[in-house]
C-alpha cells in the first residue's frame, strides 16, 4: 500500500486536477508520442478507453516506485486529509511520459516512475484517522505525510484494517477463485478467508470490477472499536473478514487457534435506522449462504440500540443485536436458541457449506 503526496502545493493540485480527476488520454498527442511500444501496448490493456488516471514520483522515489505492483493501493494526501483511493495498473519508468503531462518537479526533476490506476475514488479522510494506523507505539505523533511511502505485510494490514476498503482486483480475484471452486452440481460459491481489511471514508459506493468501494467512516470507526473491545474482554477469535462473490463482510470471526470460539459473521452499520436494520439482515443472509465454514453466529452491530420490535425481528433470524452501551463499551443482546437452531438450515441449507 502506497502513500502518496498530490495536494500539497498549487503545482501537485494542478496536476491532480489534470490527471487523476479525470482521465486523461493516452492514444494520441504528446503521451502517446512519449509511450514505447510495450508501455503502449500494457496500458491499452488494462485500460482500453484509451484513456486513464496517471500519477507519478521523480528519481528520488525509484527505490519506492521499484517495488510497486499491479493492484496496489494507493492513499493520495493532502491539505491534512487522504483525498482519494485507487488501485495501480500500470506502472513503468520513462521520463518522457511525465514531461508529456506535467512539469519537472523543481528539486528533483522529471516524474519519471509512472503509474495508471485501475479504479480511483475521492475520499475526505483526515490525518487524524489515518495516523490510527501509521504510527507505532513509540511514535510521537503528528506525521503529516509529506513523502511517498510504501507498506507491506503486516504494516499494509494495519493500515487497511482501519479503512474497509474492497478492491476491483480483491473482488475480480475472489471472482475468479469462486469460478474456479465450481463442482459439476454447485449449490453455493464459497467465499474465502482473509485478514481484515477496514477503512474510514465519508459515503459508500457500490462495488464493481471497475472501481474501489469506500465503505461509511462511521462504519468502520465502529468496526475498529468493537474488534478492540472483543480483544479487551479477553475473545482471542481470530478477526478476519469473509471475501465472496456478494460482497466482503466487515468482520468474520473464527475459533481461536485451540478451536475455541464460536464461528460468527459481523455486518455494521453506523444508524440503527429500520431501513440500516433491514440492510444489515439481508447482508447477512447473503454472506453466511457463502461462508466456508459452518456458522454458529449472525450478528447485526449498530452504533446506537435500535427499536425494540427491530431488535425482536432480528432476533426471529436468529440474528445477535450489539450497539454501544454509551459507555466505551457494547451491549450484547442475543437471539433466542431456539430460532438459531430453527434459522441455522435456511442460513446454510444442506450441502452448502465448504471445508476450511
Amino acid at each position: 500500500m502506497l502513500i502518496q503526496p498530490s495536494f500539497g502545493n498549487p503545482q501537485a493540485r494542478k496536476n491532480y486536477s489534470k490527471t487523476l480527476a479525470q482521465p486523461f488520454p493516452f492514444g494520441n498527442g504528446a503521451l502517446r508520442r512519449a509511450l514505447t511500444a510495450a508501455e503502449y501496448e500494457q496500458l491499452l490493456t488494462e485500460h482500453p478507453e484509451g484513456s486513464a488516471r496517471f500519477w507519478a514520483t521523480p528519481r528520488n522515489q525509484d527505490k519506492i516506485m521499484s517495488r510497486l505492483k499491479h493492484g496496489d493501493v494507493v492513499l493520495f494526501t493532502g491539505q491534512n486529509h487522504v483525498k482519494a483511493i485507487g488501485e495501480v495498473g500500470v506502472s513503468f519508468r520513462n521520463p518522457d511520459t511525465g514531461n508529456a503531462m506535467w512539469p519537472p518537479q523543481p528539486t528533483h526533476g522529471p516524474y519519471l516512475n509512472v503509474y495508471s490506476l485501475i479504479s480511483f475514488q475521492e475520499t475526505e479522510i483526515p490525518y487524524t484517522d489515518l495516523r490510527k494506523l501509521t504510527d507505532s507505539p513509540d511514535s510521537k505523533g503528528g506525521d503529516n505525510y509529506m513523502g511517498a511511502r510504501l507498506y507491506d505485510n503486516d504494516r499494509a494490514a494495519r493500515i487497511l484494517d482501519g479503512l474497509l476498503i474492497e478492491t476491483a482486483t480483491e473482488y475480480a480475484a475472489t471472482v475468479e477463485l469462486a469460478a474456479a471452486e465450481i463442482s459439476d452440481t454447485p449449490v453455493w460459491d464459497q467465499g474465502a478467508v482473509v485478514g481484515p481489511e477496514a477503512h474510514h471514508t465519508d459515503s459508500a459506493a457500490g462495488t464493481s470490477p471497475a472501481r474501489t468501494f469506500v465503505a461509511d467512516r462511521a462504519e468502520a470507526r465502529l468496526v475498529v472499536d468493537y474488534k478492540d473491545f472483543l480483544r479487551a474482554s479477553g475473545d482471542r477469535r481470530s478477526q478476519q473478514r469473509l471475501k465472496s462473490v456478494v460482497g466482503f463482510s466487515d468482520l468474520y470471526l473464527l475459533p481461536d487457534t485451540s478451536g475455541a470460539g464460536a464461528a460468527e459473521i459481523v455486518e455494521a452499520k453506523s444508524s440503527a435506522s429500520h431501513a440500516k436494520v433491514r440492510e444489515a439482515l439481508a447482508q447477512l443472509l447473503d454472506y453466511v449462504i457463502h461462508a466456508n465454514a459452518e456458522i454458529d453466529a449472525l450478528t447485526a452491530l449498530f452504533e446506537g440500540a435500535p427499536s425494540a420490535r427491530d431488535i425482536h425481528w432480528l432476533g426471529n433470524y436468529g440474528i445477535g443485536c450489539v450497539f454501544r452501551d454509551g459507555q466505551c463499551g457494547f451491549m450484547n443482546i442475543a437471539p433466542p436458541e431456539s430460532r438459531v437452531a430453527a434459522m441455522k438450515e435456511v442460513w446454510q441449507p444442506a450441502g452448502s457449506v465448504g471445508v476450511l
